[in-house]
C-alpha cells in the first residue's frame, strides 16, 4: 500500500482549516492540525516567536520528519498589529522556514498559503507599510500602520503574497523541489463571516460584494483545491495567486489581468 502523505494544517479545527483537513482525511492523507486551542495535534500560538517555534518542534517530532506539505491556513483580522501581523505573515514565513528542511526532504513538497481577495479588490492598501513587513523592517512596519490602523489586515495578507511570490522559484522552494503558492479566497461561510452577516453595519458591506454565481463559497468548496494543489499532480504550478471568490474580483477588474508585460527588448535581454 501507497505511504500516507503527511500534511500539516494550521487553523485545523474551523472554517477552511476544518474543512480541508476533513477532506484530506477521506482520501486518506494524514493530517498534524496546529491550533491554539487544545482541540488539534498541537496546541500553539503562530502569532509568537515562540509559539511557532514549539509548533516547529513538535511538528518535526510527530512527523518524525516526514513533511510532504503545509497548508498555512490561520489568520486573524482586525487592528490589533501584533497579532495579525504575527499571524498573518511574520509566523507563515518562520514557520516555513523551519520546516523547509524537511519537505526538501520529501522530494515533492508542497506549500499553500492561505492569502484574501482583499489584496486585489481594496483599494489604497499603503505600500509603504506592506514594504516594510516584507523586508522585514518590523518596527517601522509597527510604528507606520498606526497611522492607518483600517489596513492592518490587508497589509498583512499583501505582504505574505509578495514574499511567496518573491521567493517561490528560488532555490530554497522551487530548486528544492517545494512548489509554493497561494489561494485567494473571497467571502467564505465560516463562524467568523456568519457572526459578522448578523451585524447590519458589516454585512451591508458584505452583500454589496459581486456574487455572479449567486451565493457565497462555503468552506468545503475551498477543500478540493487545497488538495489539487498539497497532494495532486500540481508540481508545476509555482507562485501563483489562485483567487476562488466565485466572481467577485474578475466582476470588477476582469478588464486588467491579464497585463502585458511593460519591458523593453533591452532590458528584456538583461534578465
Amino acid at each position: 500500500m501507497k505511504p500516507s502523505k503527511t500534511i500539516v494544517i494550521t487553523g485545523s479545527q474551523t472554517g477552511m482549516g476544518l474543512a480541508s483537513r476533513l477532506y484530506f482525511e477521506q482520501h486518506g492523507v494524514q493530517i498534524i492540525g496546529v491550533t491554539n486551542t487544545d482541540d488539534a495535534e498541537i496546541q500553539a500560538d503562530l502569532s509568537t516567536i515562540e509559539g511557532v517555534d514549539q509548533a516547529v518542534q513538535e511538528i518535526v517530532k510527530l512527523s518524525n520528519g516526514k513533511i510532504d506539505g503545509i497548508f498555512a491556513n490561520a489568520g486573524a483580522g482586525g487592528e490589533n498589529a501584533s497579532l495579525v501581523f504575527g499571524l498573518n505573515f511574520i509566523g507563515i514565513v518562520r514557520m516555513l522556514e523551519g520546516l523547509q528542511p524537511y519537505l526538501k526532504q520529501s522530494g515533492n513538497g508542497r506549500v499553500v498559503i492561505n492569502a484574501s481577495n482583499s489584496v486585489v479588490i481594496t483599494p489604497g492598501i499603503p505600500n509603504e507599510v506592506v514594504d516594510a513587513l516584507v523586508n522585514f523592517d518590523l518596527d517601522s512596519a509597527f510604528e507606520l500602520i498606526k497611522e492607518k490602523p483600517f489596513w492592518t489586515y490587508q497589509v498583512s495578507k499583501t505582504a505574505i503574497t509578495k514574499w511567496a511570490r518573491q521567493n517561490a522559484f528560488k532555490e530554497a522552494w522551487a530548486g528544492s523541489n517545494i512548489s509554493m503558492n497561494l489561494i485567494a479566497p473571497g467571502v467564505v461561510l465560516t463562524p467568523m463571516i456568519e457572526h459578522d452577516l448578523k451585524d447590519p453595519r458589516k454585512a451591508e458591506g458584505i452583500n454589496k460584494l459581486p456574487r455572479p454565481l449567486g451565493d457565497f463559497c462555503k468552506p468545503e468548496n475551498i477543500a478540493p483545491l487545497v488538495k489539487f494543489l498539497l497532494v495532486d499532480d500540481s508540481r508545476f504550478i509555482i507562485g501563483q495567486y489562485i483567487v476562488i471568490d466565485g466572481g467577485t474580483e474578475v466582476t470588477w477588474r476582469g478588464d486588467e489581468h491579464p497585463k502585458t508585460w511593460d519591458i523593453s527588448f533591452e532590458d528584456f535581454a538583461k534578465l
